[in-house]
């Protein structure tokens, strides 16, 4: 089988992959559940790598997935895609999808992926499952909360806002890790 390149565009609403040469592509919602699905289906590719655009935060999430399932990724540089696009000829929005436009970039540039070192790959692991570990408790805190007796109720809001808040770090925290990695550079 030929090498197969994918390109992976994040956004706060979908992931939109493509994949190169088979011209493969498909869309997700950006929830935690496609971003497990999306990675296991790329594990079973087995692309020689997957090309993501540093274009904000979306895609820190799915690089440190990547990571964790130690899938070869790469994280580019805006810049470098728009120059890419113009040397091609396909500016224009309506030619391709970006998902198309990276996929397409791996596949004629072949960049090196980034492989994160193993102690931050640990890391990611450990926060992704506390993370989980976290969610499961705010989903019992919620299903709770509706049935709770009055007297409960306000003590139980405020452990719902604490696991909220305990999520909004180890999500911040996930991001940073990946971030502060040799894939953002």
């Amino acid at each position: 089988m030929d090498s197969q390149f994918v390109g992976l565009n994040a956004t706060s609403d979908q992931i939109e992959i493509a994949v190169r040469p088979t011209g493969e592509m498909w869309k997700t919602p950006f929830a935690d559940e496609s971003i497990e699905e999306t990675v296991n289906k790329l594990k079973c590719l087995q692309p020689k790598l997957v090309v993501m655009e540093a274009a904000g935060a979306c895609e820190l999430t799915v690089a440190g997935v990547l990571a964790i399932y130690r899938l070869p990724f790469t994280i580019i540089n805006p810049r470098n895609l728009r120059e890419f696009a113009r040397a091609v000829g396909r500016m224009s929005r309506s030619d391709y999808t970006l998902a198309g436009l990276l996929a397409h970039f791996g596949e004629l540039i072949n960049p090196e992926p980034r492989p994160l070192p193993e102690e931050l790959i640990e890391k990611l692991k450990h926060l992704r499952t506390r993370r989980d570990n976290v969610l499961q408790m705010l989903s019992l805190e919620r299903n709770y909360l509706t049935t709770a007796t009055p007297a409960l109720k306000n003590d139980i809001q405020r452990h719902i806002n604490f696991l909220e808040q305990s999520i909004s770090s180890l999500n911040s925290e996930f991001n940073r890790t990946v971030r502060s990695s040799a894939a953002w550079r």
